[in-house]
């Protein structure tokens, strides 16, 4: 049989056999219940796209599960920086509110920056954070976090790299 045939049954069979499952810990984990089923899809998109050999796959439901982990993190981080933007635009006069379509280029840019900074070590994403959100100038970031100029520079160039290697994705 075609290593492909044989991959999509043995992936139709785990979809059947678990997708009751995941929906069920979905529901669990949320309060709105309709975002279950998204997420489950989430689970098996990733599922089918990784580089997993099926054959190496022992517990395909503890395996699922993990991955379920994962994309409920990643939900849970979305709504935490959806819930902040939105306090942030509150805070805006009514004609300063963007547009519909570069709302929706901002969040998910701010999301992508989020995700960015949660990769590189503490100090440095609070540096970045301190430099671009509350405006300190590097001085002013020495004195806050009692750290040379030289160490506050050099976190800030790992926080660009990281931000620009978002453009090159």
């Amino acid at each position: 049989m075609n290593l492909n045939v044989h991959k999509q049954l043995w992936f139709s069979h785990v979809y059947q056999t678990h997708q009751t499952t995941l929906l069920s810990w979905f529901k669990h984990k949320l309060q709105h219940h309709h975002q279950s089923e998204d997420l489950s899809q989430e689970v098996f998109y990733r599922a089918l796209k990784s580089h997993y050999q099926h054959e190496n796959i022992k517990e395909p439901k503890a395996w699922l599960l993990g991955i379920a982990k994962h994309v409920i993190i990643d939900h849970w981080r979305h709504q935490q920086v959806e819930r902040l933007y939105l306090e942030a635009l509150a805070q805006l006069p009514a004609e300063f509110y963007p547009s519909v379509e570069h709302e929706i280029c901002i969040r998910e840019t701010l999301f992508q920056v989020h995700k960015v900074l949660e990769k590189l070590p503490a100090r440095a994403a609070q540096v970045f954070l301190l430099s671009q959100l509350d405006g300190l100038t590097y001085k002013g970031i020495c004195a806050q976090l009692n750290i040379s100029e030289a160490t506050v520079k050099r976190d800030m160039k790992l926080a660009f790299l990281a931000c620009i290697s978002l453009q090159q994705q």
